[in-house]
């Protein structure tokens, strides 16, 4: 199993997740940060699962799946951005929506700053096909 990085910088919760993973384990690890960052009374998350390896991107039913395992976490009061590698990145962003539905805020960027500015509510240019909406 690989490595996992909780810290608090603020009032931003950072979680790192890195090396060998998979799903199941990372989203259980992903919905106790969620859950950790509630209980610390902090309504932002970063997640950065860009050092992950060893899980294909997820399809539709798994970002479906995933996005209500993390919601019952958030319980509405946790805002989180996750940064990761381009190919997990769904163009549609069905994951967001699948999160919005069930009132879990959240979006995903490439990019550490812009996911920053985005949880932090500073806007700022995206590049094309990056949106800093939900």
């Amino acid at each position: 199993m690989g490595e996992a990085w909780f810290e608090v910088v603020g009032d931003v919760a950072w979680f790192r997740v890195a090396g060998q993973q998979e799903l199941e384990d990372c989203v259980r690890q992903i919905a106790d940060a969620i859950a950790r960052t509630r209980t610390l009374g902090l309504d932002k998350l970063l997640i950065d699962v860009r050092r992950v390896t060893g899980i294909d991107p997820p399809g539709i039913a798994a970002r479906h799946w995933l996005m209500g395992e993390w919601a019952r976490e958030g319980r509405g009061s946790v805002r989180t951005v996750m940064v990761a590698r381009p190919e997990f990145i769904d163009p549609d962003r069905f994951g967001v929506i699948a999160g919005l539905n069930s009132g879990f805020v959240s979006n995903v960027f490439e990019n550490e700053d812009r996911a920053l500015e985005w949880l932090l509510g500073r806007p700022g240019r995206s590049p094309p096909g990056e949106s800093t909406s939900t």
